[in-house]
């Protein structure tokens, strides 16, 4: 049993190393190449394609539909078994007045073909239908756009929480060497007697604490990644060999002027200003071309018997149907389509206002960004002086491994918190020029 547990977990682990590595690994040197391979593989914007063309075929059908063309067609074949009796004035037929003869008049078997052309010449909520699917076509590719910026946007966060944990990382493992060399120096010091094992405790305790954020970090950045290659369907291993610090030298203004927001929100008005015209247009006279074409055989023999006649009769004209206003769903459905039409031209003027204060708000995270990251880089300027001196008192016994830890943990703080503001000037950047795609 144990020897087929263990045959079972090796082929599971076999498989699983397989798929892992028999992926594409794939490395990209910018966040801008990141898009671009987006952009072809993820299911969202293939999904996007396919909701563009239903809206494009909506837009073609309901230019077809303008004249609204049938052709009903029709082939009967009877056989009247049992054909009605007329009782006709008996004198027809020199029978005394008053008298009344039993007749059956037509004939057994009648064959009928007809065809029924017709569409409407005025119909104004057709019309109107056109105009809507129009414009529904153009809210669909709004939409589409909203949704890739969207995409983007995620795909943002996940780059550059990925490209910090990585700088985060480097940082960790530097200071790491450096809890060693102090704990190989208090460690001495304890031989040599000059040391409390208190400190050396501290000193080893100051090393785990820094191994564990490592791990956390080494952890995290996994989950980052995996949900970094979610977002490239899978189909291949994402490495990012972008350098973070190239980001310290960001300071151009930056501006933006997308207006997608707004856009929609108009699209939206004037897709319920079209659906209220259509509705409203329901109650209007529709004019239409009828016609019919007809041709009957009539037979007592059988069905299209060789001695039968063919019989045709057509006609052609026009058609003036109007459904009176009397329908209290039609009614219904109009003042709620006005409700909302006012709802839509509300929402409307507030996404100019929403859209202007997003395209603000992305520059000023920006320029807050920046400044953090001045500030961010003067502090730990004094920090890590500040450790250095501590260090070189500490060596020489002027100052206790406390002050030490503390002066380090401080200067590992402050080296991070650049780290996390390179980030945000990223993913700000980013977030701007993501936005002036569209």
């Amino acid at each position: 049993m144990k020897r087929s547990q263990f045959l079972y977990t090796s082929f599971v682990f076999l498989i699983f190393f397989s798929v892992i590595n028999g992926q594409e690994k794939r490395e990209f040197t910018s966040f801008k190449e990141v898009l671009e391979y987006v952009k072809v593989t993820n299911h969202q914007f293939k999904n996007a394609e396919w909701q563009t063309r239903l809206a494009d075929l909506a837009r073609k059908t309901a230019k077809l539909n303008l004249l609204n063309p049938k052709i009903p067609a029709s082939a009967q074949v009877l056989d009247n078994i049992t054909q009605q009796v007329s009782f006709l004035p008996g004198q027809i037929f020199g029978q005394p007045q008053g008298t009344f003869k039993e007749v059956t008049i037509g004939q057994q078997y009648a064959s009928t073909f007809s065809v029924q052309p017709q569409f409407d010449i005025i119909n104004l909520a057709n019309y109107a239908q056109i105009k809507s699917a129009k414009t529904n076509q153009l809210l669909v590719e709004n939409q589409n756009k909203i949704n890739e910026q969207n995409v983007y946007d995620q795909i943002n966060m996940v780059y550059f929480n990925i490209l910090s944990l990585n700088e985060q990382k480097k940082i960790l493992e530097e200071n790491i060497v450096i809890a060693k060399d102090i704990l190989r120096i208090i460690q001495n010091k304890f031989t040599e007697g000059i040391a409390r094992k208190q400190e050396v405790n501290e000193a080893e305790t100051n090393l785990i604490s820094l191994q564990d954020k490592l791990q956390q970090i080494e952890l995290n950045t996994e989950i980052q990644v995996q949900t970094f290659n979610l977002f490239l369907e899978n189909t291949i291993n994402a490495t990012l060999s972008e350098d973070l610090w190239t980001y310290e030298n960001s300071n151009a203004p930056l501006t933006t002027q997308n207006s997608l927001l707004a856009e929609n929100a108009k699209l939206q008005y004037e897709l319920s200003e079209q659906e209220y015209k259509g509705l409203k247009f329901q109650n209007y006279p529709v004019l239409s071309f009828i016609s019919s074409f007809n041709w009957q055989n009539l037979s007592n023999d059988f069905a299209f018997s060789k001695n039968s006649d063919w019989i045709n009769f057509n006609y052609i004209g026009l058609k003036l149907s109007y459904d009176l206003p009397t329908t209290v769903t039609k009614y219904s459905n109009l003042k709620s389509k006005k409700i909302q039409l006012e709802m839509a031209k509300n929402n409307q003027e507030f996404s100019k206002k929403e859209n202007e204060n997003k395209n603000k708000q992305m520059i000023l995270e920006y320029e807050k960004a920046l400044l953090q990251n001045e500030n961010f880089r003067k502090i730990y300027t004094l920090k890590k002086d500040t450790y250095e001196k501590n260090f070189n008192q500490f060596k020489e016994n002027i100052l206790p491994l406390d002050k030490l830890l503390i002066s380090q943990n401080d200067m590992l703080t402050s080296r991070l918190n650049v780290v996390y503001s390179l980030a945000n000037i990223g993913f700000a950047k980013a977030k701007i020029e993501i936005s002036n795609r569209f």
